[in-house]
């Protein structure tokens, strides 16, 4: 994996989040199908300063698990109607706009 200054970053955020899939998978389709970009896992308890500090840094995108799924809501500009009829997120995309 190559990673400069073209690299897209993409995250996983949640309490715990150690455990989490996510990055092995993702990095390695991003590999397998020559993708520039990385997906990083992201500790916190602090959603709202995760999402401050994700659009800060130009993360492109992000997964949300356990507890943030319901609270993100809040902070998002759409939403999608399945996240309208089930209140829960999954993944969230971070636009230039923010």
């Amino acid at each position: 994996m190559k990673i400069d200054q073209y690299t897209n970053l993409y995250a996983v955020v949640g309490h715990p989040v150690r455990h989490s899939l996510g990055p092995v998978m993702h990095n390695a389709a991003f590999e397998a199908k020559g993708i520039n970009g990385v997906y990083l896992a992201f500790e916190t308890t602090d959603i709202e300063g995760a999402i401050r500090g994700m659009k800060a840094l130009g993360i492109r995108g992000m997964s949300v698990t356990i507890p943030h799924k319901t609270a993100i809501i809040s902070y998002l500009d759409d939403l999608d109607p399945p996240v309208t009829l089930m209140r829960k997120v999954v993944e969230a995309a971070l636009g230039q706009s923010g």
